[in-house]
């Protein structure tokens, strides 16, 4: 079994980023770019996050984008993955199309994701594959679980 410190901000982190997705997905955004209609969630980046001893596995959805146009910053706890999804409506005439569903998301995606410990960022790897962003972030040695010998008296 492993021992997981807690913090009591952890909950409220989670929660603020629950809302800001929710707000994100709720709102009705205006036609954007060549008269194409967008989609609610385009500017939402979906992710799946793990922890394993040695850190972080975060994987982002990432359609279209080539591993230069991906930005990663990374401190103290927290990561940032800014990306630029293409989309056909940004494509030179797209506005003469008539768009009868418009549903894939494109445009400037951001997500920021604070983790439960300190990490290494200067030890981050990134790669993209079919689409699907994957960030390994090791944890910082402080925050790696250790086994502790017990003596007996």
């Amino acid at each position: 079994m492993v021992m997981q410190t807690w913090t009591p901000f952890s909950d409220i982190v989670s929660l603020r980023e629950a809302m800001d997705r929710l707000v994100e997905q709720s709102v009705v955004h205006p036609r954007r770019g060549a008269g194409a209609p967008s989609l609610a969630g385009a500017k939402l980046m979906p992710i799946d996050l793990f922890e394993e001893d040695s850190g972080y596995v975060l994987r982002a959805y990432v359609p279209g984008v080539k591993a230069e146009d991906v930005e990663i910053g990374a401190e103290s706890e927290t990561v940032t993955i800014k990306a630029h999804i293409p989309g056909e409506a940004e494509k030179e005439g797209a506005g003469a199309y008539r768009w009868l569903v418009g549903e894939l998301g494109y445009g400037d995606v951001v997500r920021t994701v604070t983790l439960p410990a300190a990490i290494d960022a200067g030890k981050i790897e990134a790669s993209v594959e079919n689409g699907v962003l994957a960030v390994i972030v090791p944890k910082a040695e402080e925050a790696k679980p250790r086994k502790i010998a017990v003596m007996a008296k």
